[in-house]
């Protein structure tokens, strides 16, 4: 049986709330020819420049991505829309047509849309648009729908797809395989590929975060074991974005406190990751007993960086006497 859930497990906490778009965003803009590959179903198109697509009207709205390219001879705009799990309120047509309008009003070009769903029990109900068969009004939206789950998983390692690699554990596993066990051979042929280090460990933390949509969060613990994290800008840009959170959470609240604690919280959490839980916890009280945020956000940068739990200990224990 496919374990689904239907919202991030817990140790999942301390990840920003944006964690998806950080992810899909960053595979997007590192391999786009890899991604227009697969929506667009040809490889004969020259892909030119990504353009703005923030939209100023009562109120701001930014799409996922657009992208010019060129077609034969004609300039068109590729938008993709990344879609965690269907879209309630607008639902995904009516809130796609909005955006397709004001691409066309910006831009005028012709504008080849597509939506991809990142959950397997996603999009099913999409039609891909909206007719309206008025005489002499019609009004016709058209966007292709692609549900990752219905996408040949394999495939993206036989033809060595790096865009695709960090979603390849949501697509459909190689047949007899459980979804668990295709998840870990994604990270498994993904650590062997033959990468500059940096980007192999960009690929390996998303694809961490993606299985953490279907997957226990102590089933793919071993995803970004080692020096992993280190290497990895995007692990780097969701720490930062973690604290960003933390940091105006806490003050709405009125106060640093919020954010102090969230960052304690976080801060044990990534040492409980990478080293041992009971060792943790018996630095506890003396993280607490810190109050200068910005000293907690120091040794949480720490607490990835370093090598070992003691290597970390001593580091608390030379701020130990600046509190």
């Amino acid at each position: 049986m496919v374990y689904i859930r239907e919202r991030p497990d817990s140790n999942f906490a301390s990840l920003p709330h944006d964690r998806y778009d950080i992810v899909t965003k960053d595979a997007l803009q590192k391999f786009p020819e890899d991604i227009l590959k697969t929506v667009l179903e040809r490889a004969d198109f020259k892909f030119i420049e990504f353009v703005e697509g923030k939209f100023t009207t009562v109120e701001v709205r930014q799409i996922d991505s657009l992208i010019k390219v060129q077609l034969d001879d004609q300039i068109v705009l590729v938008h993709i829309e990344f879609q965690v799990s269907d879209s309630t309120s607008p639902n995904m047509v009516r809130r796609n047509g909005g955006y397709l309008g004001r691409c066309y009003e910006m831009y005028g070009l012709p504008i080849l849309s597509h939506v991809i769903y990142l959950r397997p029990n996603a999009g099913g109900n999409d039609p891909g648009g909206y007719r309206q068969d008025v005489p002499n009004h019609r009004f016709i939206v058209e966007y292709k729908v692609i549900r990752l789950i219905q996408l040949d998983g394999q495939s993206v390692f036989d033809e060595q797809n790096a865009g695709l690699m960090p979603f390849a554990p949501l697509m459909q596993p190689p047949a007899g395989m459980e979804r668990l066990q295709w998840a870990i051979q994604c990270n498994e042929r993904t650590k062997t590929l033959s990468l500059p280090s940096n980007i192999r460990s960009n690929l390996l933390v998303s694809q961490w975060v993606m299985s953490g949509l279907i997957h226990p969060h102590q089933a793919i613990a071993n995803f970004i074991k080692g020096g992993i994290v280190q290497e990895s800008s995007v692990y780097q840009h969701l720490v930062e974005t973690a604290g960003e959170e933390r940091y105006q959470r806490g003050i709405q609240q009125g106060t640093e406190q919020g954010a102090r604690q969230g960052t304690i919280r976080s801060l044990c959490g990534v040492l409980e990751f990478r080293f041992d839980g009971h060792a943790v916890q018996a630095l506890r009280p003396a993280l607490e007993s810190i109050q200068d945020l910005q000293r907690l956000e120091e040794l949480h940068q720490e607490a990835l960086r370093a090598e070992t739990f003691e290597a970390f200990a001593r580091t608390l224990g030379m701020n130990g006497n600046e509190q």
